[in-house]
């Protein structure tokens, strides 16, 4: 039995230490392995991303970091987000309006994208309440709408038969035989759509366009809660002339970098420590990594950072408790261990009670000697049945079975005494007629006279007193 007890002693110091292991690669793999890998699922990078990547390789490189980046590259960031989902990537880049974005946590804010209505500089058109019937031109890409496009379209009654998609080529004819009065775009600022658009405005009218207000964008904030107020800045695209020459009221959304809720602390963290570090080294190279930043720590927010980014960024240390899946495995380890100590606690109890039926042999034919083993024994058991019952270490059924056991057997053993001294001492009658088959001079077992193969009687204190009173009785009765 003890054999059995040690070897699941060391099958639970080796389980501990198998989980311990695990938790430990979980939460510090750059301990155990040079580098871990994060798989990162993105649309093919620009010119400046490849030069912000490259940097940031060889920031973790001299640093150090102990991960390593994968670059999965997909056609679009629906697709990013896709990956992200089927498990193919461990982080992407996808926008904040994909409904995959709330599923992950976010670790980095890479860009934002703004809807700009822009219209010819000789347009008479001033707001957007005034497009009402006439044809709007929507950049497209793929031969689908922007999902934020479709918002302000939608917002402000835009009939489908006034709405023209157009690609990047067909942009200058459809300006040039004025097929449309205004042209929507979404992009970012600097380099990429937006800017494009304001380059084929310029050659195919031979002047800049006019950037149109969203004046209701508060309204569009509030009815989609995805999407933010914002402002394009002035000069944005250009700042000779500025292009927009003020600044424009619109909606926005951000481009992210959105990991799994299961990336380690620690590797978001790191991420998002690096990303701030390259940023700032090659920030007056590289103009556009002026959108980097870190994502907002507010625990209300409709998208959530990271627990390690947060605690990054919040100068704290993450810890092994602060990952969720950790801790399942941690609980999930504490309750086996629960289990296998009431398991065996339990057989501590039933291997007690089976030791009973072996001493109820024993008592049958034990000498009084014995008999005084096991009822020690017996008080011994019943004693620890009690502390093991007030500790809470044993059920209530379990203490009663072992006292109503313990309570049987002591009654056995004291019937057993009392039959043992019963065949040891005769009662005076026997002793009596005993005597006076075996004694040759015919004398009782009162008389003086005792051989060595006799049997004694237990002196009887009484008639002993009441011998010495009669002698005396009789001295003095001499005397006289």
């Amino acid at each position: 039995m003890r054999s059995k007890l040690i070897s699941k002693l060391i099958v639970a110091l080796v389980t501990i230490a198998g989980v311990g292991s695990l938790i430990g690669w979980r939460g510090n793999a750059w301990n155990f392995s040079p580098t871990q890998t994060v798989r990162i699922a993105t649309v093919p990078l620009s010119d400046a991303g490849k030069k912000f990547f490259s940097a940031l390789k060889h920031e973790i490189t001299a640093q150090h970091a102990g991960i390593q980046l994968s670059l999965i590259e997909t056609p679009d960031t629906g697709a990013s987000a896709q990956a992200l989902q089927e498990r193919k990537a461990d982080a992407a880049v996808i926008r904040s309006d994909d409904p995959s974005a709330a599923d992950g946590r976010t670790i980095f804010v890479l860009r934002n994208l703004y809807v700009a209505l822009l219209v010819p500089a000789s347009s008479s058109i001033d707001a957007v309440s005034k497009l009402k019937g006439k044809n709007i031109g929507v950049l497209t890409k793929g031969g689908t709408i922007d999902p934020m496009a479709k918002v302000v379209l939608d917002f402000y009654g835009i009939d489908a038969a006034h709405v023209v998609e157009l690609d990047g080529k067909e942009l200058a004819p459809s300006l040039q035989h004025k097929h449309v009065a205004a042209v929507m775009a979404v992009g970012s600022t600097g380099a990429g759509p937006i800017a494009d658009a304001v380059d084929i405005f310029h050659k195919a009218t031979k002047r800049l366009p006019k950037f149109l207000d969203l004046s209701e964008a508060s309204a569009i904030a509030n009815r989609f809660a995805i999407y933010d107020e914002a402002e394009i800045s002035i000069g944005a695209f250009g700042g000779s002339p500025p292009v927009p020459a003020e600044k424009v009221t619109t909606i926005s959304a951000n481009l992210l970098l959105v990991s799994r809720p299961s990336l380690s602390n620690h590797v978001a963290g790191e991420l998002t420590r690096l990303l701030l570090a390259t940023k700032a080294k090659v920030a007056t190279s590289l103009p556009e990594v002026g959108q980097l930043a870190a994502p907002s720590t507010d625990s209300d927010d409709l998208l959530l950072a990271h627990p390690g980014t947060i605690a990054f960024l919040n100068g704290a240390q993450s810890s092994f408790f602060d990952d969720p899946t950790n801790v399942s495995l941690l609980g999930s380890l504490a309750a086996w261990l629960r289990a296998l100590g009431k398991k065996t606690k339990g057989q501590e109890i039933k291997r007690r009670i089976r030791q009973l039926p072996a001493l109820l042999e024993q008592v049958k034919v034990a000498s009084p000697e014995q008999l005084d083993d096991i009822e020690n024994e017996l008080a011994r058991l019943s004693e620890w049945a009690l502390q093991k019952f007030m500790a809470d270490q044993i059920s209530l059924e379990d203490f009663q079975k072992v006292e109503t056991r313990v309570g049987h057997l002591s009654v056995l053993v004291k019937k057993q005494r009392a039959a043992a001294m019963a065949v040891v001492i005769p009662d005076a009658a026997e002793l009596k007629q005993i005597g006076a088959a075996k004694s040759p001079r015919g004398e009782s077992w009162d008389g003086p006279a005792r051989s060595s193969g006799d049997l004694y009687r237990l002196p009887d204190r009484h008639r002993e007193r009441d011998a010495t009173e009669d002698s005396g009785k009789t001295d003095i009765e001499a005397a006289a």
